[in-house]
């Protein structure tokens, strides 16, 4: 056997789960990033009140409790109605001061065996602060969390469970409650959508998170599947020019008062509108969106927390109506007395990539920015364009993720070194948009820190590699 073949104890596992599943456990559902209750009083300069009971994620995944999953991305800025229903559920859990509360080894097996919803999340979020509201809930043993799960009990007075894992321990901890009042409405909506793309559980069916950024993984039962294919849309062209108007009736979101008096436009071409506080730019040969407060932030030791800054971040994405597909929470860094939100597009349930080159010419491995300092946003910078689906379906993916993580292993010994693989940070699949206009599925795979991109058709396969 070729050292690039799947050769450690982990993949060998994945395997034997995949072709168990293939034409037989395959999923019903769709990948998803989502984001929650953002609803809140909407001004240009940004200065917000966190209501404490947001519940952030990358994607959100529906299981029937019959080994099958749907993943979602959030169906609006910041927003889903079944997550709004979750967070209800969550809250009733949380709050109930006689619940129960174990620490434990996350045995995926049992968390996933009934109906569920789970969230992901693609950073460790603390969980100190997450239960910061919950003042009787002391936790000294998970400190921070990557899922959680919703367990919604069938009847009134029967048990509702919520997990909060650390995927990367597999240490959790488990809130137990028989008093929620809205988890069995909440169990009945828990089915899946019936949707082409199904998903199988990894650390379901391996008793281990086994791809410890993404638990859930499309698999089809008959190949090729047949898709459209996405066309990007800038939002201030038209006719290939830049429409000022358009441009304008979206930057008067931005400004209390605004006034085209204050605009110029510079030797380069860029676009500058600016008052006594804020300075918003667009570079047309970019197609990037810059804003910019010099507000005063008042004492920087009021520093914003976790969720109130995501919370005023989608607040904030409000005012950039110009914005008409979905986005999801990327990534979060913390950086002195500023916190960064990064947010991507989605769409069709499936994220956007944008390629390495993509990247390098706007600037930003994210296709949107989000700076918040002491409860207000500092800068927002956005790749202004929108992503629609083709009419018709004349792409087709007929690579499973076995075969696409075997030609990334091949890819690593070839480009990077040749040892046994032991670390599968992620597969994921999505639309990758480059600078070719061209807008297909792709397989991301990360294998240690490094990202490579295949090809979803046997007869085009040529995959690439970068930095993740």
């Amino acid at each position: 056997m070729k050292l690039y073949k799947i050769t450690n104890f982990v993949i060998v596992a994945l395997v034997i789960a995949a072709v168990f599943q293939t034409g037989e456990l395959w999923l019903e559902g769709t990948s998803s990033h989502n984001f929650f209750n953002m609803l809140m009083k909407t001004n240009a300069s940004t200065s917000k009140e966190a209501d404490g009971n947001v519940l952030l994620a990358t994607r959100y995944a529906v299981g029937e409790g019959k080994g099958t999953f749907s993943v979602y991305y959030p169906d609006q800025k910041g927003t889903s109605a079944l997550l709004q229903e979750a967070n209800g559920v969550l809250n009733e859990i949380l709050s109930d001061r006689k619940n129960k509360v174990e620490f434990v080894t996350a045995d995926w097996k049992e968390i996933l065996g009934g109906r569920c919803i789970v969230m992901q999340y693609d950073f460790m979020v603390s969980a100190d602060e997450y239960l910061s509201q919950y003042k009787k809930l002391k936790n000294n043993k998970v400190t921070s969390f990557d899922y959680i799960t919703i367990i919604p009990s069938r009847r009134p007075g029967e048990e509702s469970k919520a997990y909060f894992v650390n995927s990367k321990t597999n240490d959790s901890v488990c809130f137990t409650t028989v008093k929620s009042q809205s988890a069995s409405a909440f169990y009945e909506k828990l089915v899946n959508d019936g949707s082409e793309m199904t998903y199988i559980s990894t650390g379901q069916k391996t008793g281990a998170s086994v791809i410890w950024r993404n638990l859930f993984l499309p698999q089809w039962a008959d190949l090729p599947y047949r898709y459209s294919g996405l066309r990007q849309v800038p939002a201030f062209e038209k006719d290939g020019m830049v429409s000022r108007v358009d441009m304008e009736n979206t930057l008067k979101g931005f400004f209390r008062n605004f006034s085209v008096d204050w605009s110029t436009r510079d030797d380069s071409g860029d676009f500058i509108f600016s008052d006594s506080q804020t300075v918003v730019k667009y570079f047309p040969d970019r197609r990037v969106l810059e804003y910019y407060s010099y507000e005063a932030y008042g004492n920087d030791e009021n520093n914003t927390g976790l969720l109130e800054g995501y919370q005023i971040s989608c607040s904030f994405l409000e005012n950039d109506t110009s914005l008409s597909t979905n986005v999801f929470l990327a990534d979060i860094q913390k950086k002195s007395n500023e916190t960064i939100y990064y947010f991507d597009y989605a769409v069709n349930n499936l994220p956007v990539e944008l390629s390495a080159a993509l990247q390098d010419k706007i600037g930003s491995k994210h296709a949107i920015e989000i700076t918040i300092r002491n409860q207000r946003v500092k800068k927002y910078q956005r790749y202004v364009v929108n992503y629609k689906p083709l009419d018709s379906k004349d792409l087709t993916l007929n690579v499973q993720f076995i075969d696409a993580l075997d030609e990334a292993n091949k890819n690593y010994q070839e480009t990077v070194e040749e040892k046994v693989i032991t670390d599968v940070k992620n597969i994921s699949l999505g639309y990758y948009a480059d600078l070719t206009g061209e807008i297909g599925f792709k397989w991301f795979i990360t294998l240690y820190d490094y990202l490579f991109v295949t090809e979803t058709d046997k007869d085009t396969f040529s995959p690439t590699n970068g930095a993740a």
